[in-house]
């Protein structure tokens, strides 16, 4: 009997035993340790970033970092902060992994990239803008008030016509004419010395025995004077007629039949070699 009941009681105390065991290896094997969490969510941010979901790769790589606490996750959340054009906040991740890992292998290539980020930064490039100010309320709309009366319009009166204007306007023939006398007046003088000059040179050199073509440059100038004091004389005192007569009338209405009736004067001028010729007529 006490052989029997010893052997119940050792099998009692390995079913406990193995009990236990399989109790505590359960849990066990069902749990992943942190290293093996940080791992899978270090991989799902890898993934995101290739398909440049950026968004959930931040998050799977903040994930990671608590999890694991390696610094070496902190290079890849720049990396995710720079694709994101945020580069502040790339250089805020790497200057973590330098603090973190002060001796670490990549040292060297991580404050390299930082100082480049930071001119970039420096150039206005990855600065976040600062947020709009917010709009003012609008002012409350005043009430509108009564209505004003309209005032019946009245014609505006018809302008006066400009009177120095169309006297001006008269004036035109005769100011031409007057600077026609007068430009021929200086032509008939610059032409008279010069004929005078050619007169006391032929004197000079060949009287009295000069010859018609030593003496036919003169003569053109002498007949060209000529004319041009003609044509001086009939311009500026047909132009001055026009003037006077134009300024002084008794109405506008009688100056434009005055001048319907009249029209402008013609003037004819003609040369040859013997002699020339000038005249002033009125068309009716």
């Amino acid at each position: 009997m006490r052989g029997v009941s010893r052997g119940r009681r050792q099998r009692w105390l390995t079913t406990l035993v193995c009990s236990a065991l399989l109790g505590v290896s359960v849990p066990a094997f069902g749990q992943a340790s942190p290293d093996e969490l940080a791992r899978r969510h270090f991989e799902s941010g890898a993934a995101y970033l290739e398909e440049s979901d950026y968004e959930n790769a931040l998050e799977a790589f903040d994930k990671a970092f608590e999890l694991s606490k390696r610094p070496e996750i902190q290079i890849n959340i720049a990396t995710v902060y720079e694709r994101m054009g945020r580069l502040e906040q790339a250089i805020a991740a790497l200057d973590r992994y330098l603090e973190l890992a002060p001796e670490g292998g990549l040292r060297e290539t991580v404050e390299l990239r930082k100082a480049n980020l930071q001119k970039r930064v420096e150039a206005g490039e990855g600065v976040e803008p600062e947020p709009p100010a917010p709009e003012p309320e609008p002012e409350p709309k005043p009430k509108p008030g009564p209505r004003p009366v309209a005032k019946p319009e009245t014609a505006a009166p018809p302008p006066a016509q400009d009177q120095g204007t169309e006297a001006s306007g008269t004036n035109v023939p005769a100011w031409i004419l007057i600077g026609l006398g007068s430009l021929s007046a200086g032509g008939a003088a610059v032409t008279g010395i010069l004929a005078k000059s050619e007169y006391d040179s032929a004197k000079k050199d060949c009287s009295p025995r000069c010859t018609d073509d030593e003496l036919s440059t003169g003569r053109t100038m002498a007949l060209t004077s000529t004319i041009l004091t003609g044509v001086a004389v009939v311009g500026v005192g047909v132009g001055l007629t026009l003037l006077f007569t134009g300024n002084s009338g008794p109405s506008n209405a009688a100056k434009r039949a005055t001048r319907r009736a009249w029209g402008f004067p013609h003037v004819f001028v003609g040369a040859s070699t013997t002699g020339g010729a000038f005249d002033a007529r009125w068309r009716f």
